[in-house]
């Protein structure tokens, strides 16, 4: 098969060269090539938009085809352009015989648009030979795009390095400024919704895993007997009604945590849920668990298939105990619902650390944590369990909980939730004055460092133990590298994505992808 389609590309090319070729004779010339009573040669190829920039455009065409045929068996014979011109740095390095092909084609096929525009709605005729270049190009452009998706397995370094700042520039100048003048749960509830019909249709999904997904084998990694495309995850808090199991795959996430779930419904805290902190490059968050519950939640996964690592986050439902042991029994149940349930999920995250709900942080303390974790030792659950950390505590309060955590079934720590510290200096002053009138806690920036401080914390005090995840704070590629040189073993981020752009996850693995290739060089 892949044989045959190089052979498919090689055989348009050259039907393209010889097209262009007659045109750049007859042009050469000075001589209307004949074209038959129902077509209008003449009029196509003498009117003005037969040249650009005084040139005729056969000759682009010739130029274009010649390109187009050398390119074309230098893929068949499986040879790269940047090994055979030595190029050993910079950007080049990475570009490969398939991504001039793309470009060329691409732009051929553009162009092709443009051409059938102007003969059909700008001359009123057409001429057969520049209907056949037309057509030839736009089989070209498919026919590559069908032979890049199903042969390449790598996603194109060169191509994503010029793409993903594209995406940024559009989302940040154009797109963020209108979503930030509107609330900003209505906008998450729109995108949600938009992303995952788009991620369910044949020709969305395949546009978003082109135009953001990235993958790289040299990504991918295993912890805990799972095996993860690449470190980059979607945190606990952002799908929380489980919309987005189709839609995270294909741009670019590696692993995802639906959630937080808990056992009974709940519709969410009094509106607002969300706010923005521009300056501070936070998010205001206060939805207390807003989610369908337990049983809605896998009767609504049972039909969708997990295609990247997926866990479930679980804490106890939002509503008044009358004691820690029904609390405990919420969570326990909450846990042997999923447990007992045919669902195919990897992991859980158990979430004893969102500050939004109405018992606060029961379990950060040492002994509540103790007796919590001994009672879900009970069920002897086979799956992971990463432990969601509070951010705001100290060196000494974090080693008492990771104490306690070493000696029960936790797998790995996660650093960490939303501050609550409204004395932060991370939060800019004039959000700090906001922040007093306003409910919930803030992710982001805000986050960054005090996540940075407890990661590595967590490495030195306990090197080999857990998996430790590192969120907040991702706003770039370099903020998910300091989190794995302090000792993070997988990344998760939100507040970034917003901020910076849906391609943020893409530039990050993109980012990884070229620093494991230098090292393996």
């Amino acid at each position: 098969m892949k044989i045959t389609i190089s052979l498919i590309i090689v055989a348009l090319a050259i039907v393209g060269l010889s097209d262009a070729t007659y045109l750049s004779y007859a042009e050469f010339n000075q001589v209307i090539v004949p074209c038959g009573e129902s077509t209008g040669c003449d009029l196509v190829l003498t009117s003005p938009y037969s040249k650009m920039f005084g040139v005729p455009i056969v000759y682009f065409g010739l130029i274009y085809y010649s390109t187009i045929l050398i390119l074309a068996i230098f893929n068949f014979l499986e040879l790269e352009l940047n090994k055979l011109l030595k190029f050993k740095s910079g950007l080049l390095q990475y570009i490969t015989t398939l991504d001039l092909l793309q470009i060329a084609t691409t732009t051929g096929f553009i162009f092709s648009i443009y051409l059938m525009y102007i003969m059909i709605f700008v001359i009123g005729d057409w001429c057969k030979y520049c209907l056949l270049s037309a057509m030839t190009s736009m089989g070209l452009f498919f026919t590559v795009m069908v032979y890049e998706q199903k042969f390449k397995t790598n996603s194109s370094l060169f191509l994503k390095s010029i793409w993903y700042p594209f995406v940024h520039w559009v989302y940040s100048k154009l797109m963020k400024p209108v979503f930030f003048l509107i609330d900003p749960e209505r906008v998450h509830v729109n995108l949600v919704r938009f992303g995952s019909l788009l991620a369910e249709t044949g020709v969305g999904g395949f546009a978003l895993s082109k135009k953001l997904g990235f993958s790289h084998v040299v990504n991918n990694v295993e912890f805990d007997g799972i095996k993860f495309p690449n470190r980059v995850g979607l945190s606990a808090g952002f799908d929380y009604n489980a919309d987005l199991t189709q839609t995270l795959p294909k741009i670019g996430f590696g692993w995802h945590t639906i959630g937080t779930i808990t056992l009974e419904a709940y519709q969410g805290n009094p509106v607002p849920r969300l706010g923005r902190f521009p300056s501070s490059k936070g998010l205001l968050v206060n939805k207390g668990l807003k989610n369908l519950g337990a049983v809605a939640t896998i009767a609504k996964l049972k039909t969708k298939p997990f295609h990247i690592p997926t866990g479930i986050s679980i804490a106890s439902t939002n509503k008044h105990f009358n004691s820690d042991r029904d609390q405990i029994l919420d969570i326990v149940q909450c846990f042997s619902v999923f447990e007992s349930s045919t669902l195919k999920h990897h992991f859980y995250e158990l979430n004893i650390s969102c500050p939004n709900t109405f018992g606060g942080e029961p379990f950060t303390t040492p002994n509540r944590l103790d007796i919590l974790l001994a009672a879900l030792d009970g069920l002897r659950i086979k799956r992971p369990i990463y432990l969601k950390m509070p951010i705001d505590q100290g060196e000494k309060e974090t080693l008492e909980l990771l104490k306690v955590a070493d000696q029960h079934h936790i797998q790995g720590v996660i650093f960490g939730n939303l501050t609550k510290d409204k004395h932060n200096p991370a939060i800019t002053a004039v959000d700090a004055q906001r922040w007093q009138t306003m409910r919930g806690n803030v992710s982001g920036k805000p986050t960054f460092e005090r996540s940075n401080q407890l990661i590595a914390l967590t490495k030195k005090h306990y090197p080999n133990r857990f998996t430790i995840v590192g969120t907040g704070g991702i706003f770039s590629a370099a903020d998910a590298q300091l989190k794995l040189d302090l000792g993070a073993d997988l990344l998760q981020l939100i507040t970034g994505m917003i901020f910076e752009g849906p391609q943020l996850i893409g530039q990050i693995n993109l980012e990884l992808a070229k620093k494991s290739l230098v090292k393996i060089k």
